[in-house]
């Protein structure tokens, strides 16, 4: 199916009152989040390769130990298997895409680590 409508994809709890839901295409996949303000997703890992832009309120993201406040407008990669983990600064939610090759299913629980 080549055509969708976000408003009738199902949305995903994920972790900490954030959600995502997904499209999917046969090498890529993109993500929509939604972080509740000042909610954080921990410090985890996966395989995929991972491009992310910010389209609403902001937050601090931490990529192999490198941090950046990120707002409305940023757009960050995180390479296969780098640890990141990211904290919402501002009082409103904040809502990124994330873009993932290969797909990434998100019914798969996180790989969290404290590395």
């Amino acid at each position: 199916m080549p055509f969708y409508e976000l408003k009738d994809i199902q949305e995903i709890p994920l972790v900490n009152g954030i959600t995502i839901k997904a499209v999917y295409g046969e090498s890529v996949s993109v993500s929509f989040l939604e972080f509740p303000a000042y909610s954080t997703i921990p410090p985890h890992v996966h395989p995929n390769e991972q491009i992310g832009i910010v389209t609403d309120g902001a937050l601090h993201y931490t990529i192999d130990g490198e941090s950046k406040l990120c707002s409305v407008g940023s757009a960050f990669v995180i390479p296969p298997n780098a640890v990141h983990s990211a904290r919402v600064v501002s009082d409103t939610p904040a809502k990124l895409i994330d873009v993932f090759t290969p797909p990434r299913n998100i019914m798969e629980p996180l790989t969290y680590t404290d590395r």
